[in-house]
């Protein structure tokens, strides 16, 4: 019986089971490091009752996993790594995120501030950022970043520019 599942892959990850990767199979060990990209998907995001352990997951594959992510992607044993540093010691409900579809092209004026604040973000971080954070949290950026009221206003209007 296969162990490489997303649901096994979680629990490892979650429990830091520093051993589990390397007691695959050799067919379950190519699957499961041939996906890290979807396994770091789901590991950032976490379904809890407690936010801090959804920010917890998110903040730490973002910074660990996924900031370079493209230059770890031949060595998918140190990224499942990194990975296993996100795990909180407990198992937890990871629901897929799907990636968003031409994000580039449909960009609120929200979107293309933060792209001038974070310049490094991708789509896919970005859709994050968005979704992870109230509208509060950005108006608070927005102050710290030398913003007025007047053009934070003008930030959050519906429409393109």
């Amino acid at each position: 019986m296969s162990k490489a599942n997303i649901k096994e892959e979680m629990r490892a990850i979650d429990t830091r089971n520093r051993t589990w990767l390397d007691s695959l199979s050799e067919e379950d060990y190519k699957k499961v490091t041939g996906s890290m990209w979807i396994i770091m998907r789901y590991v950032s995001s976490v379904e809890s009752k407690i936010q801090e352990i959804d920010e917890h997951y998110l903040i730490m594959v973002n910074e660990f996993v996924n900031s370079h992510f493209n230059i770890m992607r031949h060595h998918p044993e140190l990224q499942w790594k990194l990975m296993q540093l996100c795990g909180i010691g407990k198992s937890q409900f990871h629901p897929w995120i799907a990636p968003g579809k031409g994000a580039k092209n449909k960009l609120t004026k929200l979107d293309k501030w933060l792209l001038e604040v974070y310049p490094d973000l991708n789509d896919d971080e970005l859709q994050l950022l968005v979704t992870s954070n109230t509208q509060e949290d950005f108006e608070q950026l927005m102050r710290d970043s030398g913003l007025d009221d007047k053009a934070i206003k003008e930030l959050f209007k519906k429409g393109k520019k």
